[in-house]
């Protein structure tokens, strides 16, 4: 019989009866105020409550990056419990004893002498919340050794792999019991109850077996969901209490040297602590930054040499550029099991970037949407602290927006950042490894909910809510607000096959209109501000815009998707204006050999299944997409999608016309025009052809390419910013072009050549605006450079890719300058789009 099965069986009915007890606690799985939130960093946990505000007092910190964590100093410290994110500090009682480390004995005892005192780091898991961590051990290739104050879980009965708590809580209050004083007597006779239950552990020896059951106030060893802390300010002399996250119990300073834990509703002076600033703390390990921030960044165009005295630039013009397409929150998508990593997690960069072979296999082997994206075969699948294989350009499913890295480019002047929750139903729905629901609005609804998440673990480590450099926007005066104040603007989009949960089979709505207006009522409200009405496949708004690249992979699968989803292949047809033909590049589809969708599907599972690992040779003759490649997708705007564009336009929400087919781009661009209302094409051929992208800035909306490589990128850059536009659109003489990273979203980011002479000749460098220099990025042991085969591995490498942009293009010195003025004006030429639709006529 398992541990658990005993203890179940002995204590069936006091449980019953606990849930009432926790009900008395203050924190039982919520704070006093009941308000409750999502947990960050992984799924939803108990005992997680909505933080207080913070208080009023600042105080003004600058400075660079340091150490293994090397977290940036917060500019702005307001007083109350956000003020002690990632500083070090002495925990003091109210009597003036201090906690001393005593690794020998796995606990921490209390101490007169402040010289024996440990100093604690304290680093936030979220608002208000911290990891207490006294100590931190790490060799060259090992994940490391932490000593944290915390709960143990010596039988595994409450916590799973990952440290999340998922046993039952009643048993974890009981277990601790009176070898904690657990202090319940004023709330008999459910005092007895819940000592009763502390019995059943402590009676059978604290062991079954030779396993020790009960868990234990004292020292453990890596993060987890029992060693997280809120901090609740009492009274008015910056004291607090400790509480657990999980327990809802608090820590106290009870006789003899030991701490002890308590229930809120009995806590005394004993239960309240104090924090003195201390040296001497070992870090919490942390992505580095590797950046010496000299003055603060630039916020306004004319604070930076290039741009100051220029034409046409007025002061409040923004300095930066905007990514206009990524996908942060794809760790989520396709059943949350694809895309492995986190770009946050409330333990730390150990456990966001760990060991992708929880979703991918051993060796990688069971990861089947990486082996169809990316490099079929086996790799390397251990992350932290080594990152052998991954993360790399070309690595498709391993994250590379964890925030840090992000933090990284924004110091290089990135200003605006679009971010797509993605979702795929079909390719959910065939993918075997998911733990999440295949709904569509359930999916992008989680994601939000993270991006939330993220937006709150952020400010928690730079002092407080609404002080992190990562801010949620839904307008564009709130955008310009929060880059006045030195951080990053991100607006939420959609980019989803079913949008709306709108998907069609065989031409038929799978919605009515009352559905349009309720789940785009529920984005809206969710902060969602940019919505795709067509991706992948053709859905109830209309036809979309077929993948029609040569060679096998994902156009073949996302055809026979197609089928799937709405029971019958693309309709192809004619192209109505002949510069919206495809372009070919010799490698074009030949004629369509016969074949139904049954040998469709055995073609697309073998290629999956990787049966046939290179051109599978005579199943090529049956690919669907044969004879297509000078043709468009015949299903234009239908009459919902002509709906779906002027609710779209009511709500001055930006529509982006990527993936949707010719016809009906050109439907939505007819209907816009007379309202001056501008639309966007995100991420470079998937807005159709370079005539419906004219089409696109001569309405005055936004045209972006993906992120390239030296003179490509120049050549993108300027080719966007010189489009023709309307009289009056420019930013000073510059037409403004953002590029799309489509991060995480199935694309490969940039590759780079070069070698050592290259790699000499770039590190270190300095940014554009001249305030921030940057060297080769660590995570972990391994330092991530643009010249070792992986190209931009992650985000944090597009400040490199700029740099190596203007010194080794071989593009004219005035091309190089052109393309990086049109880049570094980009964030203001977004932020005027998105004013324009403020004033559009409705």
């Amino acid at each position: 019989m398992s541990i658990s099965t005993l203890l179940r069986e002995r204590a069936a009915l006091p449980w019953l009866l606990l849930g009432v007890l926790c009900l008395s606690l203050s924190a039982c799985g919520g704070s006093s105020s009941g308000s409750a939130r999502p947990a960050t960093g992984g799924p939803e946990q108990p005992g997680v409550t909505e933080p207080e505000l913070p208080g009023d007092d600042d105080d003004d910190d600058d400075g660079g990056d340091g150490g293994e964590g090397g977290n940036p100093p917060v500019a702005q410290r307001p007083a109350g419990r956000y003020q002690f994110a990632n500083a070090c500090y002495r925990v003091a009682s109210s009597d003036g004893r201090y906690l001393s480390a005593n690794p020998s004995k796995s606990r921490y005892d209390l101490t007169d002498n402040p010289q024996h005192a440990s100093p604690f780091y304290f680093k936030p898991a979220a608002l208000g919340e911290y990891l207490l961590l006294s100590d931190y051990q790490r060799n060259a290739g090992q994940r490391g050794s932490k000593q944290l104050l915390g709960i143990s879980d010596p039988a595994d009965l409450f916590l799973d792999p990952a440290g999340n708590f998922v046993g039952e809580l009643g048993y974890l209050v009981a277990g601790l019991g009176d070898t904690l004083n657990l202090v319940l007597d004023p709330i008999a006779p459910l005092g007895k109850l819940v000592r009763s239950l502390g019995e059943l552990v402590t009676g059978i020896g604290g062991k079954v077996s030779d396993i020790s059951v009960a868990p234990r106030l004292g020292m453990v060893k890596d993060a987890n969901d029992l060693s997280i802390w809120a901090l609740n300010p009492v009274g008015d002399d910056e004291q607090y209490q400790i509480r657990s996250r999980v327990t809802g119990l608090v820590l106290g300073a009870g006789g003899g040297g030991s701490l002890s834990m308590v229930s809120p509703s009995v806590a005394g002076p004993d239960t309240r602590f104090r924090f003195e600033q201390a040296d001497g703390c070992a870090e919490y390990p942390e992505a580095e930054l590797n950046a010496t921030v000299h003055e603060a960044p630039a916020i306004y165009l004319n604070e930076v040499d290039r741009f100051r005295g220029v034409a046409g630039i007025e002061d409040d013009d923004i300095y930066g550029f905007v990514d206009t397409h990524t996908h942060i929150s794809a760790f989520e998508f396709i059943g949350g099991r694809v895309n492995y990593g986190a770009p946050f997690h409330k333990f730390g960069v150990d456990h966001a970037l760990d060991d992708c072979s929880v979703h991918h296999g051993p060796f990688g082997m069971t990861g089947l949407v990486e082996h169809l994206t990316s490099n079929p075969g086996p790799h390397d699948t251990k992350g932290w602290p080594s990152y052998g294989y991954w993360p790399r350009n070309d690595s498709l499913q391993h994250h590379q927006t964890y925030y840090r890295w992000i933090e990284r480019a924004h110091l290089a002047g990135l200003k605006v950042m679009v971010n797509h929750l993605v979702h795929n139903e079909v390719l959910c729905q065939i993918n075997p490894q998911k733990k999440n629901e295949c709904d569509s609005m359930a999916s992008i609804e989680l994601q939000a909910r993270r991006m939330k998440d993220m937006q709150d673990y952020i400010d928690a480590q730079h002092g407080g809510p609404g002080l992190g450099w990562f801010q949620l926007v839904t307008d564009p005066a709130q955008a310009r607000q929060v880059i006045s104040e030195g951080k990053m603007a991100v607006i939420l989009g959609v980019e989803t096959s079913q949008v709306l949960n709108c998907g069609e089979n065989l031409g038929m709505a799978m919605c009515t209109e009352k559905q349009v207006l309720e789940n785009l009522d529920r984005l809206y409200n969710l902060g969602v501000r940019s919505l795709f009405p067509v991706h992948k496949f053709d859905n109830s708004f209309g036809g979309h815009l077929p993948d029609l690249s040569a060679g096998f992979g994902i156009g073949t699968v996302l055809y026979v998707g197609n089928i799937l989803e709405t029971l019958h292949p693309i309709e192809f047809e004619e192209c109505a204006f002949d510069e919206d033909a495809p372009e070919t590049d010799g490698n074009s589809l030949k004629a369509l050999s016969p074949g139904g969708i049954f040998e469709q599907l055995l073609y697309h599972l073998e290629f999956i299944g990787n049966v046939l690992p290179g051109a599978p040779g005579p199943l090529a003759q049956i690919d669907p997409r044969r004879g297509t490649s000078h043709l468009c997708n015949s299903r234009g705007l239908s009459t919902l999608g002509y709906f779906l564009i002027e609710e779209l336009m009511k709500r001055q929400m930006m529509i982006e016309t990527d993936h949707i087919s010719q016809k009906a781009a050109r439907q939505i661009l007819a209907v816009t025009q007379g309202r001056n209302y501008p639309v966007i094409n995100s991420h470079g051929s998937w807005g159709g052809s370079n005539a419906i992208r004219d089409l696109i800035a001569a309405q005055g909306g936004i045209t972006a390419d993906f992120a390239g490589t030296r003179g490509g990128w120049v050549d993108a850059l300027r080719n966007n910013g010189h489009r023709q536009r309307p009289a009056g659109q420019h930013v000073g003489p510059f037409g403004g072009a953002g590029f799309a990273s489509d991060v995480n979203g199935m694309a490969a980011l940039a590759g780079n050549g070069g070698g050592a002479e290259d790699f000499e000749r770039l590190y270190p460098f300095t940014s554009v605006d001249g305030r921030v220099s940057f060297d080769v990025q660590r995570t972990g042991d391994h330092e991530f450079s643009l010249f070792e085969g992986r190209g931009v591995a992650h985000y944090g490498l597009y400040p490199d890719q700029i740099a190596d942009m203007i010194l080794h293009s071989d593009r004219s010195p005035e091309e190089i300058d052109d393309a990086v003025n049109q880049l570094f004006t980009s964030a203001e030429a977004y932020l005027r789009m998105w004013e324009r639709i403020g004033q559009a006529q409705r």
